[in-house]
C-alpha cells in the first residue's frame, strides 16, 4: 500500500498547545520555547512526547493556571525582533556569516537560563576556592533599601596553605530580616550562607562589622 505522507494529512497547529506544551509555530515548524528544539512533525503525539520526556517534570507541578499563561507570554518576547534586526544587519555587512546569527536564540527564557547557568558556574567556582582555604574571615555590612527591607552583604577572605589569598563578595541575604534585624536574625542569615557555600565554620578566624548596634547584637 502507498505510504501516507504527513504533509498530506492536513494537520493544523492548535493554539492550545502553546500553553499546554510551551511551543509555538514558526513558519512551518513547531518550536519548543523551553529548549528551542524544532519538533519535526506537527502532531500532538510528537509534541507531547517531547514535552513529557524533557520538560514535564520541571513545569507541570510548579507552573499551573494563570502562572502558566504568564510564563508562556514571558517566553515570547522582543528577543526575536532584535534577532531579525541582526539578520538584516549581517546580511548587508557580512552575508557569509548570516548562518551564525540564525543559530542564535534570544528568547527571554533562553537568556535567563543562560544567566542562571553562569551564576551556577560562578557559585561552584567560589565553593571550590573556599574549600581550599585553611582559614577565612568574613565582613558584614547591613543596610536598608528603599522598601525598608534590610539587606545583609557578606564578604569572605580566605588564605590557602600556600598563602594564596582569595577575597570575594559572598552573597546578599534578607530572607528573615523583613520586620527586625536583631543579632539573631543576622546570625541566622550568615549560617544559611555558610551552609549554602559548604563553608567549614571551624576555619573561621575573624568577623568584621561596621560597628552598628544591630550587627553587634542590638535590635533595630
Amino acid at each position: 500500500s502507498k505510504k501516507r505522507k504527513v504533509d498530506y494529512e492536513g494537520r493544523n497547529f492548535n493554539n492550545e498547545w502553546c500553553i499546554k506544551y510551551f511551543i509555538v509555530q514558526h513558519n512551518k515548524d513547531v518550536v519548543c520555547l523551553i529548549c528551542q528544539s524544532t519538533i519535526a512533525v506537527m502532531k500532538e503525539y510528537n509534541i507531547k512526547r517531547h514535552y513529557d520526556t524533557k520538560h514535564s517534570a520541571s513545569y507541570d507541578d510548579s507552573i499551573v493556571g494563570q502562572s502558566r499563561v504568564d510564563k508562556m507570554q514571558q517566553m515570547v518576547n522582543d528577543g526575536e525582533f532584535i534577532k531579525s534586526c541582526l539578520e538584516i544587519f549581517i546580511e548587508n555587512v557580512s552575508p557569509e556569516k548570516k548562518n551564525l546569527v540564525e543559530q542564535i536564540s534570544l528568547s527571554r527564557f533562553t537568556v535567563a537560563r543562560r544567566i542562571d547557568d553562569l551564576s551556577e558556574n560562578i557559585e561552584a567556582s567560589l565553593k571550590d576556592r573556599i574549600s581550599k582555604c585553611s582559614a577565612f574571615s568574613i565582613a558584614l555590612d547591613e543596610s536598608t533599601d528603599v522598601s525598608d527591607t534590610a539587606q545583609l552583604v557578606v564578604f569572605i577572605r580566605g588564605v590557602t596553605d600556600n598563602f594564596e589569598v582569595n577575597e570575594e563578595f559572598l552573597d546578599m541575604a534578607s530572607s528573615s530580616m523583613h520586620s527586625t534585624t536583631t543579632g539573631q536574625n543576622i546570625c541566622e542569615e550568615v549560617t544559611k550562607l555558610m551552609n549554602k557555600f559548604e563553608i567549614d565554620s571551624s576555619k573561621l578566624v575573624g568577623i568584621t562589622t561596621d560597628g552598628a548596634p544591630t550587627i553587634n547584637g542590638g535590635e533595630k
